[in-house]
C-alpha cells in the first residue's frame, strides 16, 4: 500500500473517532478495521523496504568481493613475478659468497654482474578498493566474519608489513653499499665495477653474507604471503558461489 493510501486510512480513522452521529459500538468496529488495515499496510511496507535494503547490501557485498578477489589475484601474480625477477640477484649473492667461502674468486663473473649489488625488487600493493569499502562503512556487510577477519589481516597487517620490510631492507642495503662498497670500487672506462678487488675486505664480505640471508628471508616471506592470498581468494570464490 502506498503512503498516500495509508494517509487516507489515517484520516478516515480520525473521522470515525470524531463522528458525533455514530454510536461507540459503530466507532469501535470501524476504528478496529482501519487500525488493522493501517498496521497491515505499514508492516508490509517495512518488510518490502527492509528486503530491498538487504538485497542492495548483498549486491554491494558481492560486487566488492568479486573486485577484491581480482585485486588479490593480481597481487599474488605480481609477487610471483617479483620473486622470479629478483632470483638472479639472489643467485649472484649466493655464488659470490660460495666463491668467498671456497677461496676461489671468479673475477670476471663477480665484476661483470656486480650491478646485482644495487638491484631492487619492491613489493607495493594496491589497497584502494579495500580502503574505499572500509571508509564507506561497508565492511559490516560481509556476512562471513571469518572471511572478513582474513581480509583485514591481509590489508591492515600482512601486506603492509611485507611492503615496509622491502623498503627497510633495500634502503639499508643502499646505505651499506654506499658506505662500504660504492666509494671504494674501481670503475673502468667500460663501466665495469671491479668488486672482486674488495672481497678480501671483511666488511665487504660481511655485506655479501648478510644479504644472502636477508634475501632468502624476504623470498620465504613473500612465498608465504602468496599462499595466504590464494587461500583468501579461494574463500571468496566459495562465498560467492554459496
Amino acid at each position: 500500500m502506498s503512503e498516500e493510501k495509508i494517509i487516507q486510512h489515517s484520516e478516515k480513522l480520525v473521522e470515525v473517532i470524531t463522528a458525533k452521529k455514530k454510536s461507540w459500538k459503530e466507532k469501535l468496529k470501524e476504528v478496529s478495521q482501519e487500525i488493522i488495515i493501517i498496521v497491515f499496510a505499514v508492516t508490509i511496507t517495512l518488510i518490502l523496504h527492509n528486503w530491498n535494503d538487504r538485497r542492495h547490501e548483498r549486491e554491494i557485498e558481492r560486487e566488492f568481493l568479486t573486485g577484491i578477489s581480482k585485486d588479490l589475484a593480481t597481487e599474488a601474480a605480481q609477487l610471483e613475478a617479483g620473486i622470479k625477477a629478483f632470483q638472479p640477484t639472489m643467485d649472484y649473492y649466493d655464488s659470490v659468497w660460495t666463491q668467498i667461502s671456497n677461496h676461489s674468486i671468479h673475477t670476471e663473473y663477480v665484476d661483470k654482474y656486480s650491478g646485482y649489488l644495487i638491484n631492487t625488487s619492491y613489493f607495493i600493493f594496491d589497497n584502494g578498493r579495500f580502503e574505499g569499502f572500509k571508509s564507506s562503512g561497508y565492511l559490516r556487510l560481509i556476512e562471513n566474519k571469518e572471511l572478513l577477519k582474513h581480509l583485514l589481516t591481509l590489508y591492515t597487517n600482512t601486506m603492509p608489513f611485507e611492503q615496509d620490510a622491502d623498503k627497510n631492507v633495500f634502503r639499508t642495503r643502499e646505505q651499506d653499499y654506499n658506505t662500504y662498497i660504492g666509494i671504494k670500487i674501481d670503475i673502468d672506462s667500460a663501466g665495469i665495477r671491479h668488486v672482486s678487488k674488495l672481497l678480501n675486505d671483511p666488511v665487504v664480505r660481511f655485506q655479501i653474507f648478510r644479504y644472502v640471508d636477508y634475501f632468502e628471508e624476504r623470498k620465504r616471506h613473500k612465498q608465504e604471503l602468496i599462499k595466504q592470498i590464494k587461500e583468501v581468494v579461494a574463500e571468496i570464490h566459495k562465498e560467492l558461489n554459496s
